[in-house]
């Protein structure tokens, strides 16, 4: 019995490192683009370019709501879908640095235990908390490979390299 218990025990620690080490990395891409294209002209941040949001604004403030959202059902609070009526890019961090808040105080068990929730459409669904952190961080690289051809299709230089491999080796100690 103390050998599964110490196996179920290792593989929450493992896991919340995972989700801690995904969150951290979500937080960092999310915010090279804030800083990239906080100095851009209103003019460029909404100029229509034809992707699944109308412009990098659009795009921007998705992220936002859909990380709100994903942090209201995982915590139990009503979903403000947009997560606000200000669509400044001051907005923006703010919202992905609750969601990173939240991770932190998360450990294992918090981490596997179900959560129901509903769609933006009503529709019920019951997972664990660690699936739905996953799926809201993967939503987020999703958008931002988005941004990176948005970027591209207006002319725009120095695009934000947010690989998470590029996170992974700023996160290594120097050699």
């Amino acid at each position: 019995m103390n050998g599964i218990f110490n196996t179920v025990i290792h593989a929450r620690m493992k896991l919340e490192a995972l989700i801690e080490e995904y969150s951290a990395y979500d937080h960092w891409a999310n915010s090279r683009f804030h800083e990239r294209l906080a100095g851009e002209p209103e003019a460029v941040l909404d100029a229509p370019v034809a992707s699944s949001f109308p412009s990098l604004r659009a795009t921007l403030m998705h992220i936002r709501d859909a990380e709100a959202a994903w942090l209201a059902r995982l915590t139990s609070a009503a979903v403000h879908w947009p997560a606000e009526a200000n669509m400044d890019l001051l907005t923006f961090m703010k919202h992905v640095s609750r969601m990173r808040d939240h991770v932190r105080s998360l450990n294992g068990t918090a981490l596997m235990e179900e959560r129901a929730y509903a769609d933006l459409k009503g529709n019920r669904f019951q997972q664990p908390a660690w699936q739905m952190l996953m799926h809201c961080f993967n939503h987020s690289s999703f958008h931002r490979g988005q941004l990176v051809t948005l970027m591209r299709a207006l002319g725009l230089g120095d695009i934000p390299r947010t690989d998470l491999i590029v996170f992974q080796r700023l996160q290594q100690p120097a050699r």
